[in-house]
């Protein structure tokens, strides 16, 4: 919950200060879960039973929070170690990294999941996993 409460924090300063060219519609936080059945069935206990679900890939389901952010689950060995991502929706990813890139932001390298989405990740400064993600 710490690790949850630290990503909001750094969402907020991040979209107060985000590029006026590419505003944040979305975002979706990734949490490392050891069982992803049981993560499912807790985060619907605590999101409510009629909470919007999405699976995009073998392996992910993604929880509607709240309108405009998502909880992404996914299954790791060793989620304490693994820690949260901030993804950020973009309209454009090239613009989006190009943008960062003229600051000295290296967004990583683009990943493309035909038909599903394009993805970066990388960190801030302080090691904060952080990425973009652009829907087709």
């Amino acid at each position: 919950m710490k690790m949850i409460l630290k990503a909001a924090a750094l969402l907020f300063m991040l979209g107060s200060t985000a590029m006026a060219s590419e505003p944040f519609k979305e975002m979706t936080v990734g949490v490392p879960v050891k069982s992803i059945t049981e993560a499912e069935a807790w985060y619907k206990n605590f999101l409510g039973s009629d909470v919007e679900i999405m699976r995009p890939v073998p392996g992910v389901i993604e929880l509607k929070a709240s309108n405009g952010v998502w909880i992404q689950l996914f299954e790791v060995e060793d989620p304490a170690s693994a820690g949260a991502i901030l993804r950020f929706l973009v309209d454009d990813m090239e613009s989006a990294q190009a943008a960062r890139a003229a600051h000295n932001i290296d967004t990583g390298e683009a990943v493309v999941v035909p038909e599903v989405v394009t993805f970066s990740e990388f960190a801030d400064p302080d090691g904060n996993g952080l990425g973009f993600y652009a829907l087709p």
